[in-house]
């Protein structure tokens, strides 16, 4: 199997890490795309991104089994160029409380 170039999306062929992938399988992910950091989505929409240290510092200590979302380190937020600002500031709120029960 041939990889695909580097500058190819490599979310088009690596799976896609969810807020409850493990930071085993997160760790794994950012091996196999080499990138110091991976996206993190939930419903075909990214929500987070997630930092090799992060990663390792939870698998150090014993985590590998923990849901990445405890150690992602920003929260991505979908914003429609054409929503008013009470929406755009409802989708900022919805998503700061999914992160928070995560």
């Amino acid at each position: 199997m041939a990889l695909p170039r580097m500058d190819s999306d490599p979310t088009a062929w690596a799976p896609q890490l969810t807020p409850a992938s493990t930071l085993a399988e997160a760790w794994a992910h950012i091996r196999e795309t080499g990138e110091p950091m991976a996206v993190v989505w939930r419903h075909g929409r990214p929500v987070g991104i997630v930092g090799a240290e992060a990663l390792l510092d939870g698998i150090r200590i014993g985590r590998s089994g923990d849901p990445v979302a405890t150690v992602m380190d920003y929260v991505a937020v979908h914003v429609d160029n054409r929503a008013g600002p009470g929406a755009t500031l409802r989708q900022f709120r919805q998503a700061a409380w999914d992160w928070l029960r995560e």
